[in-house]
């Protein structure tokens, strides 16, 4: 994406207004206790004040209270007041914890929301997307840039809005009450916000520093604990110790420095705040001595200037936010924008169960910015009840052909049917319910035995699951297994071996009963014994099925009944076929 495409600010409003539209009730609940608590604190020092003027200073009641007819006036009056302090403090207490409680349920729910949509949109995006982005990155996206915006827009902009009226009220009581100490404030205010900005600059590269450098760090930590078998294998132990420790070391000092920065900034801050306190209480004890302000309504302004200085010691913070709030958002958007190249048409057809005769017909296709086109003009017929097998040189266009039957891509020209209907024709979901796959990455999800076994969520009979480990020979593998089906697999089922591993993918596209079974190099990476027992499993699961397989071994070409060789883009006779099959532009 170029420069002038990049999303903006506006851009990623109009974007997410209406997800957040959908939340308004939640939002203006929030927003209402926001308020309570507002004019609470607002209220906070007034009961404060009439003790200090009215019942110790001697001054008239304030017109609220003068007609009240109070038994013992003073004394009562101080409870009253006391009893006023307490109820400001716990109205404002509920509110707060009331906003809090409501902002936290809006939050989660809408991290929820994008964190759907933004996977739901992922997954629609076509393969390539690997290429111009790494997967870490798109984790990144999914997850730390949703959590950064959708922080941004429940705890930044409440704040924002919060600090705004808050100063907003704020000003205006003080010049009520006293308009010169108020326009004192008011000049003082920018002073302040110039001496936050200085020092946030600072601490905001210190900040990005130690960042990166912590980031390096766990980076390495990544890489170390992903190779410790080839590090410990290759005596790379201490290498690897040493650049751990001096990229520690980077990050130490990063750190020492944002807090010294930190700490500088907070001294300044604090005698900058008490230089404002005091040039107030200074100027409001002349105006008391002259007897244009109650001591009370000094007390009040105090109070006051307090809550003023606090959004400009939030400042950097609230600007640092913001900036990462909406720079996560145009990131996100920039995904967004990124659209998928497979579509259903308005005219979709959705077919429930397809009897599994595939066509390709002249099929060609090049990846977009690639001339030189990876198949040509490539013919073939499966049919129900037959193991075809493809084989050809490494890049040759043979998991690309997969990639065709699935519909991560179309053909550039040519055309691909199942049952006479061309792929385009067909709902892309309806399409892939309709296939079994079996990749050379098994991709086997964290969990129990049982849940990698089940991709789409359905919950299968014990019985279905012991009859395909069965057909893979693996049934007694896992009786021998404490939890046996309910065993916990690691990540990407790192405790079995690979030729388990390809079993178990083996026995999962089984579990899924669909018409068409299609497998890419289903006998790599394996021992004999497990290669003969896939292959005799694939012999055994072509009946009633479309069986095609990509592979380098000749080990399939028992069960086979028509292998295809893919040299240079085409379909070229094969030597060991049990049945040739060289047909250009015939079907």
């Amino acid at each position: 994406m170029t420069a002038h495409q990049r999303p903006s600010w506006r851009g990623v409003v109009r974007w997410f207004a209406p997800i957040v539209w959908n939340y308004r009730h939640t939002i203006a609940f929030a927003y209402v206790f926001r308020l309570i608590a507002i004019v609470a604190s607002l209220a906070a020092p007034w009961p404060l004040k009439i003790v200090i003027d009215n019942i110790l200073g001697g001054r008239r009641l304030p017109p609220v209270l003068r007609g009240l007819d109070l038994p013992g006036a003073p004394g009562t009056l101080v409870l009253l007041m006391g009893g006023a302090i307490v109820t400001i403090a716990t109205v404002r207490a509920f509110a707060e914890s009331r906003h809090a409680t409501i902002s936290a349920r809006f939050r989660e729910r809408l991290n929820t929301d994008v964190r759907d949509r933004m996977l739901a949109h992922l997954q629609q995006l076509p393969p390539t997307i690997r290429t111009t982005h790494r997967s870490g990155e798109l984790v990144l996206r999914l997850v730390g840039d949703v959590d950064q915006f959708v922080r941004f827009q429940a705890r930044t902009v409440p704040t924002l809005v919060e600090h705004v009226l808050t100063t907003i009220a704020t000003l205006s009581l003080m010049f009520w009450l006293q308009s010169e100490l108020a326009m004192c404030a008011v000049v003082l205010l920018p002073g302040l916000a110039l001496l936050v900005r200085h020092y946030g600059t600072r601490l905001g590269r210190a900040s990005r520093e130690r960042r990166r450098r912590e980031g390096e760090v766990a980076g390495l930590a990544q890489e170390i604990v992903r190779g410790l078998p080839i590090i410990q294998t290759l005596g790379g132990e201490q290498h690897a110790r040493d650049r751990f420790r001096r990229l520690n070391a980077d990050s130490l000092r990063a750190g020492i420095e944002e807090t010294a920065v930190a700490a500088h900034m907070e001294r300044t801050l604090r005698i900058a705040h008490a230089v404002a306190t005091a040039l107030l209480v200074a100027g409001g004890a002349r105006l008391v001595l002259a007897g244009r302000l109650t001591l009370g309504a000094l007390i009040v302004l105090t109070s006051y200037l307090t809550q003023l200085l606090k959004p400009i010691e939030r400042l950097n913070d609230l600007a640092e936010s913001t900036s990462k709030g909406l720079a996560s958002g145009e990131r996100l958007l920039a995904l967004l924008n990124q659209r998928p190249t497979i579509q259903d048409r308005p005219d979709a057809i959705h077919i429930e169960k397809a009897h599994g005769v595939i066509e390709l017909r002249d099929v060609w296709f090049s990846y977009g910015g690639r001339r030189q086109p990876v198949l040509r003009g490539v013919n073939v017929r499966l049919q129900p009840g037959e193991l075809a097998v493809l084989v050809g040189a490494s890049g040759v266009g043979k998991s690309t052909l997969l990639s065709l039957l699935v519909r991560l891509f179309d053909p550039t020209s040519g055309v691909i049917l199942l049952d006479g209907q061309p792929l385009p024709a067909l709902s892309v979901r309806s399409l892939r319910q309709q296939i079994a796959m079996m990749t050379q990455d098994t991709h086997l999800f964290a969990g129990s035995l049982r849940e990698a076994l089940t991709p789409t969520g359905e919950r299968l009979d014990d019985r279905r699951i012991w009859e395909a480990l069965a057909l893979v020979a693996m049934d007694d593998f896992v009786r021998g297994i404490p939890s046996t089906l309910d065993a916990v697999l690691g990540e990407d089922a790192v405790n079995l071996s690979g030729g388990q591993r390809q079993r178990l993918s083996l026995a999962r596209a089984f579990l899924l009963q669909r018409p068409i079974l299609l497998l890419d190099e289903p006998t790599s990476n394996v021992d004999p014994t497990s290669e003969a027992v896939i292959a005799d499993a694939l012999g055994r699961m072509r009946a009633g099925r479309t069986c095609f397989a990509i592979t380098h071994r000749p080990s399939l070409f028992a069960q086979a009944d028509v292998v295809y060789r893919l040299e240079d883009g085409c379909i070229v006779p094969h030597p060991h076929a049990l049945r040739v099959v060289a047909r250009q532009g015939a079907v």
